[in-house]
């Protein structure tokens, strides 16, 4: 597979891994829009070696994953055998294996779970970790946060200042104490706590946004600012996750209609 080709094929990867299930229609829908993007003429040949390709780096992360989970339950049932044996020179050796398995997995569950252009957790973090049967495991706040005129940006300074917009906001939200940013889809964030209250985390992306649009961004001699809405909803632990997204959707439009 050329170098172009597996360029795009990467892009695509880097697009669907946000989603907590990918379809081959929705593989394929964002394969081509990269692909119009970056203006790429595509054969047959080359969309199969692509889906191939695609496909065998995907299975890779997942069965380094399963392969190293493996590793680590042999490892602590080597640890209780060692332990009863008073073998101190298995249990050194089990650590050192423990050790490298750790860094291992983090590494690997950061592939999985970390956007890689914002450095937050992704859909499937969300999915996994905070969520279960689309049903929230405990209770909290989630704030939906959407970029302002994000279309304008990207029409008008183009997906290279889009993606380092992107970037900055990841940066911002990333360091809000006491909760976690995740990158929803796109333009769109959520912000999950269970240490704020509503009028706290009001609070707090405000005073976020008002430091925000007093941050001048230069694209060649041209200065332009950003800012964004959000809504913000209190949920219960088995609460539904859409009913909550919608309630701060609502809200989050009811903020942007207050703006114009």
């Amino acid at each position: 597979m050329n170098k172009q080709l597996q360029e795009l094929t990467d892009l695509t990867i880097k697009e669907i891994r946000n989603l907590e299930i990918v379809l081959p229609e929705i593989y394929q829908d964002v394969f081509y829009s990269k692909a119009k993007e970056l203006e790429i003429n595509l054969d047959d040949i080359d969309k199969e070696a692509a889906m191939l390709y695609a496909l065998q780096k995907i299975q890779l992360i997942q069965n380094e994953t399963e392969r190293s989970a493996s590793a680590l339950k042999e490892n602590v049932v080597n640890a209780r055998i060692a332990i009863t044996n008073k073998d101190n020179m298995a249990l050194q050796f089990i650590e050192n294996n423990m050790i490298e398995l750790e860094s291992k997995i983090a590494s690997l569950q950061e592939e999985l779970y970390i956007d890689e252009l914002t450095r937050l957790y992704n859909r499937r973090w969300l999915f996994e970790k905070i969520l279960r049967d689309d049903h929230f495991q405990n209770n909290g706040l989630l704030a939906f946060i959407d970029i302002n005129k994000f279309k304008n940006i990207n029409d008008t300074f183009g997906h290279i200042i889009g993606d380092k917009v992107l970037h900055v906001i990841g940066k911002v939200l990333k360091k809000v104490k006491d909760t976690t940013a995740v990158r929803f889809a796109g333009d769109e964030f959520l912000m999950i706590s269970d240490q704020h209250d509503e009028d706290e985390i009001h609070k707090i992306l405000h005073t976020v946004n008002y430091n925000l649009k007093k941050t001048p961004f230069k694209h060649n001699q041209e200065i332009f600012y950003i800012d964004f809405s959000f809504g913000v909803a209190s949920f219960k632990a088995k609460d539904n996750f859409k009913s909550v997204l919608e309630n701060a959707d609502i809200k989050m439009y009811d903020y942007k209609k207050s703006l114009r």
